[in-house]
């Protein structure tokens, strides 16, 4: 799972970043760093995260997320 695109750059600007800091407990640089990797299963796609993000957007959480599409390389 990761998050959407849509909601990545709705939130990627320093107010939405503070405002989601202040209910994590993360710096405003590793917050960047999450939203740019985003990463499968990773740091955003757990419950406190997608709680804040989810506040932040006024999305429900089950619509934060979308599954990810792994490519296997022969």
């Amino acid at each position: 799972m990761k998050i959407k695109q849509t909601i990545i750059d709705q939130i990627n600007n320093v107010d939405s970043r503070k405002r989601i800091c202040n209910a994590l407990p993360m710096s405003d640089q590793m917050l960047y760093k999450h939203l740019s990797a985003n990463s499968d299963n990773g740091r955003l796609t757990k419950m406190d995260a997608l709680m804040a993000i989810s506040k932040e957007t006024g999305t429900a959480v089950d619509q934060l997320c979308e599954e990810s599409v792994s490519v296997q390389q022969n």
